[in-house]
């Protein structure tokens, strides 16, 4: 018989008995809550591990991205610091005895004046530039015509340095504008001179002091291309960095230099190595990734596998939980399946075994019945009336020994495939005994009630009436039919169980006989017309409700203690 019942007497006990009358297979689910990681957490980390190769890439071209701006935008800053200067040297180079600066420049605002110190020239501006975190701003617009037209001496300053600025252009592909201070081009790389950008916000801001950077959209891009280079963010943008030019804290004017940075299809063109480098490392993970989830799954699952194949052989041997089973969902399997091949072993060996049994019970009063009738089909005319009903009376015993016989195998067959009862059937135990205690009374054959517990009102327990006097009453005639005198019954509970006790003043068992007690056709009374399946019937029943039965005298008299599950609402 198959139970999954708790020991009574230890609640943390997590044993579970497996075959009625047969060895027990303790299981012990030790991985159920901790020690090893949850299935699902495995795949968890697996899948992170997939997605942040993809992620981490996409994430470090973003940064090399980010990288090509500020390398650009750190060589727009240089070429306007060298054309400031050359603006700058010119204007000093042009410049007539006697002229006012204030004729072609105007005063830097406050919060851009610098202090100008001999001893520490230094004044960094480190690239800021972030297309995470800078807005791009729509292209700019084009050169307006001014309103004035600049001083001479810009215009001459601006010649100079023309041919400087074309050179520089031919190289580094920046274009290049610097405006007096009106914003009036007087130096391009564009014939442009002349015309006016002071409605740029890069010029007016440079026209203050302060030296502005900035990403605009390229005007030439369009939707197409935009669309067909959308990985490449850098590939519609220009940078744009403007720096103002000026003389004892007096602008005189501004340089605006853009360029388009490097895109990463051309940044990446010379890293091939590189990129061969990470696909190679990308392709190395995912094969550890493999054999990772190879060994922490595929591998214990085929094992479970073979084992299982072992039990449908019907192989007896080799099916123990798996060493090493990674996860906590195939530990608990390993050892379920562990657990069911024992419970498939023992059962074949309960049927085998109880197969004997019964083949060998029911031989002895067959053989009796089959040799009393060839006795008195051959002799019943020659044989005196005595012999005769001798013959007759062992017949009627056997076959009243086979009725109870078949009575009790159908009995225990029902309590082996007996379910727990839902829950809200219960019995009182209590005022079941008194009524029992009246019939056995009026039997001739009462029992001792022991225990004060009599006195109480009531003590439900988790067990349907029939199951409880079928119970109760194979005890008190077990006891009646072995003790000297009255049987002795006590009662006590905890908040859990009800435990029943029986005793009586027999002659007590033999301790071998007493660990065999349980047993199925196990009986010490067999001339008297014991089947051996009363206690075993007892036993079986109970363990279908959650309770157990325990011999805990057999000298001088037997003691059984029965613990029954107390109801959790009494009706």
């Amino acid at each position: 018989m198959l139970t999954n019942k708790p020991n009574p007497s230890d609640p943390d006990d997590d044993t579970t008995p497996l075959v009625a009358g047969a060895s027990t297979v303790p299981v012990r689910w030790r991985h159920r809550l901790f020690g090893r990681p949850r299935l699902s957490t495995l795949l968890l980390a697996v899948n992170l591990i997939l997605l942040m190769a993809p992620l981490s890439g996409i994430f470090a071209m973003r940064l090399y991205e980010s990288a090509l701006i500020r390398q650009t935008e750190t060589a727009l800053q240089s070429q306007a610091v060298f054309v400031a200067a050359s603006y700058r040297a010119a204007l000093l180079r042009n410049k007539t005895p006697g002229l006012d600066y204030a004729e072609l420049s105007h005063p830097v605002a406050d919060a851009f004046m610098v202090d100008i110190n001999p001893e520490v020239p230094w004044r960094p501006r480190p690239p800021r530039l972030d297309l995470a975190r800078d807005p791009l701003e729509l292209p700019p617009a084009p050169p307006r015509k001014p309103e004035t037209q600049p001083h001479w001496l810009a215009k001459d300053a601006g010649s100079d340095i023309r041919t400087v600025l074309m050179e520089a252009h031919f190289v580094t592909l920046s274009a290049i504008r610097v405006v007096d201070h009106q914003g009036v081009i007087v130096s391009s790389t564009k014939a442009n001179e002349g015309l006016g950008l002071g409605h740029l916000p890069e010029v007016q801001r440079a026209l203050q002091g302060e030296s502005v950077s900035s990403l605009r959209q390229k005007e030439e891009m369009d939707e197409r291309n935009r669309r067909f280079n959308a990985f490449e963010r850098a590939s519609g943008i220009r940078v744009y960095v403007a720096a103002p030019i000026m003389i004892d804290n007096q602008v005189v004017g501004a340089v605006l230099v853009f360029k388009t940075p490097a895109t990463l299809r051309e940044a990446l063109r010379s890293k091939t190595r590189v990129l061969f480098l990470a696909l190679a490392f990308l392709i190395f993970v995912a094969a550890l990734v493999s054999l990772f989830m190879g060994a922490t799954i595929s591998g214990p699952v085929s094992r479970l596998v073979r084992q299982s194949k072992l039990v449908v052989q019907g192989r007896r041997s080799g099916i123990e939980p798996l060493e090493n089973p990674v996860t906590a969902e195939i530990a608990e399997l390993s050892e379920t399946v562990s657990a069911m091949a024992a419970v498939l072993l023992a059962r074949a060996e309960y049927i085998s075994d109880f197969a004997a049994k019964v083949s060998h019970e029911f031989k002895t009063p067959l053989t009796s019945i089959q040799g009393a009738v060839e006795l008195l089909r051959d002799h019943a005319g020659s044989m005196d009336d005595a012999s005769r009903e001798r013959f007759l009376a062992n017949i009627a015993d056997d076959s009243d020994r086979l009725s109870r016989l078949v009575t009790r195998l159908l009995e225990l067959a029902r309590a082996d495939v007996m379910q727990p009862e839902p829950d809200g059937v219960s019995s009182d135990l209590l005022g079941f005994l008194r009524a029992l205690s009246d019939v056995y009374e009026d039997r001739g054959s009462p029992f001792y009630r022991g225990h004060l517990a009599f006195d109480d009102d009531a003590l439900w327990v988790a067990i349907d009436a029939d199951t409880l006097a079928s119970i109760v009453r194979n005890l008190i005639d077990n006891a009646l039919l072995h003790g000297q005198s009255h049987p002795r019954v006590d009662v006590e509970a905890n908040d859990r169980y009800a435990v029943l006790t029986v005793s009586d003043d027999g002659p007590g068992i033999s301790a071998a006989n007493a660990v065999r007690i349980f047993d199925p056709f196990f009986t010490t009374d067999r001339e008297g017309g014991g089947t051996g399946l009363g206690l075993s019937l007892v036993k079986s029943l109970l363990e279908a409700h959650g309770g157990t039965i325990t011999l805990t005298k057999h000298t001088d008299g037997c003691q059984f203690v029965v613990t029954l599950p107390r109801a959790t609402d009494s009706p």
